[in-house]
């Protein structure tokens, strides 16, 4: 029974590695993109219209928004996750 919880936490720890190389990922591209706003003149920007540059602060809000909403839900899986090998550890008799 403890080498089956101790193959469940090693699979959930990989899986944890991967969302957060995901995660990642995601961060580099939400640091790139607010840099590259910040460079953005606070007046009389000399762009293509008032409209493309509405467009690209939108989808820059969304991917930084998307960015945390991941982190969010890697951090309630965990929690999931965790609560559910307690438990299994916890009462390891009831199930043998």
């Amino acid at each position: 029974m403890e080498q089956r919880v101790t193959t469940i936490i090693s699979h959930i720890a990989a899986s944890h590695r991967e969302m957060s190389r995901i995660l990642g990922t995601h961060r580099s591209v939400s640091t790139q993109m607010a840099t590259i706003a910040s460079d953005i003149p606070d007046s009389h920007p000399n762009f293509e219209g008032v409209g493309m540059l509405q467009e690209q602060a939108l989808q820059l809000t969304k991917n930084i928004t998307a960015y945390l909403n991941s982190l969010a839900n890697l951090e309630e899986a965990i929690a999931q996750q965790t609560e559910i090998v307690m438990k299994e550890m916890k009462d390891p008799e009831d199930e043998e």
